[in-house]
């Protein structure tokens, strides 16, 4: 049985959206996917015209998509795109690949910053550190500092990420979990400057399911990655999002409920609480960036000491 587009019920539906309960033809979709970010970013204030955004891009669907619409939605919007070079084998150079390409199909400036080129070493060198068996928390914690830096030292007044739905559930989940209150209370769609040298962070496709990315970066014949990073397999944060998803099968709008409740109910509640206990941010004794540790080195120049220090004693050997 052909089933017609419920938007404008002439175009036959491929597409069907479980948590609404909508069938869409293709161009409506992407024309409704493209809605609900613009409704994000109005509701949430996170973009002014003045603006000069930096997109983090890793060659993904979820950040090629965000990179895609913010293009067509702010045409005249000052967008750079950054991208860090991990030195994954294969797989970073296919992610640069797909980088470059979508820089090129935008026109808009693409930034590389390479691991090895400006650090001297590549993610997998951890598999010999305390860090062999959660390389995805060095990574995140690396990229993090990274973007952040980079955006800083460009002058850009926002970093834009591809975090979508299911990113955002499985680390609310986490956090509930671990009774995590300060990432709970840090975990917004727009995150403001807390330091002169923190640039805001913005989430502009948080109201996205990981499908509805994947299908409008397959219909936008969107460059994106086809080789998955050996590092993640097997991670305990894939683990929980199939954990979610096997909820999301019985409870279709299970995700949209955890997150319009967390928001507009429990962290409205979180921060009435906190509101004298605010995160206290030093600045690092080596580079001088915002850290949670007085007195003391951030967590990136950590790491990448700790690589300085194994790199020497296999010099001496």
């Amino acid at each position: 049985m052909v089933v017609k587009c419920r938007r404008c019920l002439t175009n036959n539906a491929e597409v069907y959206l479980p948590h609404s309960n909508l069938s869409l033809c293709p161009d409506c979709f992407m024309l409704l996917t493209e809605r609900k970010v613009k409704h994000t970013i109005d509701a949430y204030r996170m973009l002014s015209k003045n603006d000069r955004i930096g997109v983090a891009v890793s060659g993904g669907k979820d950040s090629s998509s965000l990179a895609y619409i913010l293009n067509s939605l702010f045409g005249k919007l000052d967008m750079t795109l950054i991208y860090i070079d991990l030195g994954v084998p294969k797989y970073s150079q296919h992610c640069l690949e797909k980088v470059r390409s979508l820089a090129k199909m935008l026109n808009r400036e693409l930034i590389v910053y390479s691991l090895e080129k400006e650090l001297g070493f590549k993610i997998g060198d951890f598999k010999s550190t305390i860090y062999g068996r959660k390389i995805c928390s060095a990574c995140g914690a690396i990229k993090r500092y990274l973007f952040n830096k980079i955006a800083y030292d460009l002058g850009l007044t926002k970093v834009a990420t591809g975090h979508n739905l299911d990113d955002t559930v499985e680390a609310l989940f986490n956090f509930y979990l671990e009774g995590n209150i300060v990432s709970l209370l840090r975990l917004k769609p727009f995150l403001p400057k807390t330091h002169p040298k923190l640039v805001p962070k913005i989430k502009p496709l948080i109201k996205l399911t990981d499908m509805e990315c994947l299908l409008y970066a397959g219909y936008r014949n969107l460059p994106i990655r086809t080789v998955e990073c050996q590092f993640s397999r097997g991670s305990r944060m894939l683990r929980r999002k199939e954990l979610l998803n096997m909820i999301t099968e019985k409870i279709p709008n299970f995700k949209h409920q955890f997150i319009r409740s967390h928001y507009k109910r429990i962290l409205p509640l979180l921060e009435k609480a906190c509101g004298d206990q605010e995160d206290k941010i030093y600045e690092c004794i080596t580079c001088g960036m915002p850290t949670s540790l007085e007195g003391a080195s951030c967590h990136f120049c950590k790491l990448v000491n700790l690589m300085k220090n194994l790199r020497a004693r296999s010099e001496r050997k």
